[in-house]
Formats: structure tokens, sequence, C-alpha cells
């Protein structure tokens, strides 16, 4: 279990730091276990996405040596850091070779944490059963292999 840790609310055009971006990570699982445990699957499903999505913004902060994601830069740069996409948040921060056939339990959890993506959120209700939201959960919060835990202990 994570504890949370509570770091003030962003306003629209503040960036968020390392240790917030920690504690959202936290708060996601947290709240998607809720929601598996009231069986709202979907909603479980959804916010295991932006689980990985922060552990892995943490840990482009981690890798960059910066406080804030994104960090200050150029406009042009700035957009690239932008994004949902899991593989581009990987090579981001490093991790671009973790996930492989060398550790398969963790390439596993992966695969399936990496199907999500944020227009998930329109799809019908429904989508997923407790069997599917239990699998991506699991593929997250599993020690020592689950996608969470191998990012947190990096970041």
């Amino acid at each position: 279990m994570y504890r949370i840790i509570t770091t003030g609310v962003l306003g629209a055009c503040e960036m968020a730091t390392r240790e917030q971006l920690k504690a959202l990570a936290q708060l996601r699982l947290q709240e998607a276990e809720a929601l598996f445990t009231a069986r709202f699957y979907d909603g479980c499903a959804y916010l295991c996405g932006y689980v990985v999505e922060f552990a892995l913004k943490a840990r482009i902060c981690a890798t960059l040596g910066v406080n804030e994601y994104p960090p200050e830069m150029k406009a042009q740069l700035r957009t690239a850091f932008r994004t949902h996409d899991f593989d581009d948040l990987r090579l981001l921060a490093g991790m671009d070779r973790e996930f492989s056939a060398s550790n398969p339990a963790l390439l596993t959890n992966w695969s399936v944490a990496n199907q999500w993506k944020p227009d998930r959120r329109y799809e019908p209700v429904g989508t997923y059963d407790r069997n599917a939201a239990e699998q991506i959960l699991n593929a997250i919060r599993t020690e020592p292999d689950g996608v969470l835990p191998w990012i947190s202990s990096r970041w």
C-alpha cells in the first residue's frame, strides 16, 4: 500500500513537481482500487492509466534532475513533454530497455498497462468487467514487477 502525501492543488498554469507527481500516482492507485471494490470497473481501468503516466513523469524529472514537469524549456521541446503516450514517456524516462524480455513478468505487466489511452474515457459503460479491470490493476500494482513498483523504485 502506498501512503498519500498531500502537496496542494495545482492551478491551471502551474507545473507539477516531482513530489506531486509521485503523490498523484499513489492517489490514483488508491482511487482505482476503491472503484474496483465498488464495482466501477470502467473507472478503475481508466484511472490505472494515470497511475502509470504520473509515475513515468516523476521518473522523467528524476532522470533529468529537474523538480517540475515539464521542465523549463523552449516551447518546441515543451510540446514533446506534453504527451500521454506511454512509449514516448518511457523513452523520456530513460527506461526504454528496462521493459524487455530480460524481465518477462515486468514486460507482461507493461504490455497490459500500455494498452491505455486517454480516449478510453469515451468507451461505453461495461467495457471492462471485473476480470479485465483486475488484470489492469494487478499489472500496475503487483510487487515487485508491477509497473508502478518498478518505476517508483527508480524515481
